[in-house]
């Protein structure tokens, strides 16, 4: 996404891809705990929304 221009230049893909494998571990985590899929769906919808806060609009010219 970086390399394409889809991502801010100020946006880390090693942070960014830390925080997803970390909200989809833990997701997981308290989803088998709780016996159910919401705690999962609802860490990954932030994960992502987190991601999507950094992709730009408009691709550089």
């Amino acid at each position: 996404m970086r390399e394409s221009g889809e991502l801010d230049p100020g946006a880390d893909p090693r942070e960014l891809s830390v925080a997803v494998i970390a909200a989809l571990q833990g997701g997981y985590l308290l989803a088998e705990t709780m016996q159910g899929e919401r705690p999962l769906m609802v860490a990954l919808d932030m994960a992502l929304g987190q991601v999507k806060g950094h992709v730009r609009t408009c691709a550089p010219a």
